[in-house]
């Protein structure tokens, strides 16, 4: 979804509504798995699309680059803690 709003976004002819569409989205699935920062970093982004801002629409866009990134290393980090949890406790990990 990310890529798709960075692709959408440099085309010379931005579609705000299908950019807003798309944040929202992310908003919303962000919220599902507990993606806070994530979650709030869209309200920017729907602002922007809200005001037809293609500054502040990119300005947004890389904010929840950010964060996203920063919130898959923290979940990569404890996927990794639990799959040693199972092995110190002789359990298999699939």
């Amino acid at each position: 979804m990310l890529s798709e709003l960075t692709s959408l976004s440099d085309l010379p002819d931005v579609d705000f509504s299908k950019l807003a569409t798309l944040a929202r989205s992310i908003e919303e699935k962000s919220s599902l798995v507990g993606a806070e920062h994530v979650r709030s970093a869209c309200a920017d982004l729907i602002q922007a699309c809200e005001r037809m801002h293609k500054q502040n629409f990119l300005r947004a866009l890389g904010w929840i680059k950010n964060e996203f990134a920063h919130t898959r290393n923290k979940l990569d980090s404890f996927v990794q803690m639990e799959r040693r949890i199972f092995r110190v406790e002789g359990r298999e990990v699939k």
